[in-house]
């Protein structure tokens, strides 16, 4: 293949998707790490609309970004890839709920795509969630009781860790824990990079009266280091419309998928 053949096949996946990576255009194009990297940073300059990032590239379409300033969401717009599916996901989410809920969010830019929408949820629920930005989208809706885990902020970060003995969650019966995860597979389950993250979605899990994984298709047959529960602990799985059909045969054998 061309070196121009190259980068249009690039400029299309990254377009179509929001991000590409080095290590998947390596074994889809059959070609070495540094022609990728040399492909990618050719493309950067020659469209403003493509920017690199560690490992990859990723498209900066307007239509795709936040509706929210940084400054409000506290996720930059890298944190935006496959924007489309998380919004989809979110918007399948919704009609799970019952009115007078009681549900736990965690501080992922998923659940926070699933807030926004909830900022304009008509109905009365009590919203419990560790992050910053998804309690300030929702505090802004009338019908929903807000309230903020307390704990330990890290610089740069969006996720408040509830540290203490006691925490707030063993005053609340949670009627629904929406979640989202770094990896997920049929043999380990759902799999976090954060140590931390791992601890307290491993306690909400248990605690919740049911568990709602909110995982775009990117995740899928995707360990991380440590993982907090299996597919058996899981209601069930509300992803978008990317898979490929024998992934979601291999997965509804073990929990339903929304």
């Amino acid at each position: 293949m061309l070196a121009t053949e190259r980068e249009q096949f690039i400029r299309s996946e990254v377009t179509n998707k929001g991000v590409a990576y080095v290590n998947q255009l390596v074994k889809t194009l059959n070609v070495t790490p540094p022609t990728i990297r040399s492909d990618l940073n050719k493309l950067t300059k020659k469209y403003p609309d493509l920017n690199r990032i560690h490992g990859g590239i990723v498209y900066n379409d307007e239509s795709l970004k936040s509706d929210f300033p940084d400054t409000i969401t506290g996720y930059s717009q890298r944190s935006f890839t496959n924007r489309k599916e998380k919004r989809l996901i979110a918007k399948k989410a919704t009609n799970l709920l019952k009115k007078g809920d009681t549900i736990l969010l965690d501080s992922s830019s998923t659940c926070f795509e699933f807030a926004s929408l909830l900022s304009n949820y008509k109905s009365p629920l009590t919203v419990i969630t560790n992050g910053l930005s998804t309690g300030n989208i929702l505090k802004q809706n009338d019908h929903i009781n807000v309230l903020i885990i307390g704990g330990l902020l890290k610089k740069d970060s969006n996720t408040v860790y509830d540290e203490f003995s006691h925490s707030i969650l063993t005053h609340f019966n949670i009627d629904k824990y929406f979640f989202s995860a770094t990896g997920l597979s049929v043999q380990s389950g759902f799999s976090e990079r954060n140590l931390m993250e791992v601890k307290h979605k491993r306690e909400n899990i248990l605690n919740a009266k049911k568990a709602i994984a909110l995982i775009d298709h990117t995740k899928f047959n995707n360990d991380s280091s440590s993982t907090f529960c299996s597919l058996d602990e899981v209601d069930c799985i509300v992803t978008d419309e990317e898979h490929e059909s024998q992934v979601i045969e291999l997965y509804e054998k073990k929990i339903q998928i929304l």
